[in-house]
């Protein structure tokens, strides 16, 4: 596939923002998220600020902590055996599923984090039981098919379950129906499903002056992530429609089970919490995918 539209594109860019929400994850209860950001700002100390008042800021915590909880809430109900994470960050899902479960887990990401990752990984593992399923990091370009092929070969027969967040974002159109057609080949062959947390909804304007302009803010306005966001849910589940996919189940967000609430909510302005407590507007869904029939 080295003549389609992302063979000259450096998706090592991505990267650096993997660092920026680790640390702030390290404010949640995702399970190794504050271990692992003690680990990453070695030789500096990370120490939690929770009394930090920043409205943008917390927003975003638990955004980031809830997302993770619908992921697992969709593989919870199906309980699969082979999972495959696209784009992974220095999330931890792999190592706390395959922890608990009889699982083989497949974690991926760009090299270089992998690489960055890795020693992380074994770091947290020294101090666990026995594994009770398999957990592996291999480097992963998604839009690569012949690799995105070598690495769903190395399960054993049987469904494939494929996760992701934090990723369609930073894709065009042309390259989510690329991914898209690439997973839908696999899971033709093998059955399953592709649980996604990237139904981002533009809406760019409402949050104008509310997030801060820290690193991560600015990597997103330098990326155009806004522009690759879908503009409703409606056209997001008609694009998927369109690439052969349909909804399956989609997460019900439990904002009240995130440990990062109390703290936006004690920094709320008044008129932003009231916006809160009534549910305010969503921007983004978590769609547990299947072939369409």
């Amino acid at each position: 596939m080295n003549s389609d539209s992302s063979a000259n594109r450096d998706y090592a860019t991505i990267s650096p923002s993997a660092k920026v929400l680790l640390l702030m994850k390290g404010h949640t209860g995702i399970p190794f998220a504050r271990e692992a950001a003690r680990l990453i700002s070695l030789p500096d100390h990370f120490i939690p600020d929770f009394e930090r008042k920043d409205f943008g800021y917390w927003a975003r915590v638990v955004h980031f902590e809830s997302r993770y909880q619908q992921v697992n809430a969709l593989l919870a109900d199906i309980q699969p055996s082979h999972i495959l994470e696209l784009s992974s960050g220095f999330s931890f899902r792999g190592l706390q599923l395959s922890t608990e479960q009889e699982v083989h887990f497949i974690d991926t990401d760009l090299p270089d984090l992998i690489a960055a990752k890795r020693p992380l990984l074994e770091a947290l593992q020294a101090g666990l039981p026995e594994a009770k399923g398999k957990l592996e990091m291999q480097p992963l370009n998604a839009l690569h098919e012949t690799d995105f092929r070598a690495i769903t070969d190395r399960f054993a027969p049987g469904p494939l379950t494929i996760i992701n967040e934090g990723l369609l974002m930073y894709l065009n159109t042309e390259e989510k129906k690329q991914l898209c057609a690439i997973i839908r080949n696999v899971l033709q062959e093998r059955g399953g499903y592709w649980i996604t947390a990237d139904i981002y909804l533009k809406d760019e304007a409402r949050f104008a002056g509310l997030l801060p302009k820290d690193e991560l803010q600015q990597f997103l306005e330098a990326h155009r992530i806004d522009d690759n966001k879908f503009d409703s849910l409606e056209a997001a589940a008609d694009f998927f429609r369109g690439e052969g996919f349909e909804i399956d189940r989609e997460a019900e967000p439990d904002f009240g089970s995130t440990d990062a609430l109390q703290y936006l909510v004690a920094s709320a302005p008044a008129e932003l919490l009231e916006q809160l407590q009534n549910g305010g507007r969503r921007i983004q869904a978590t769609w547990r995918l299947k072939l369409a029939e």
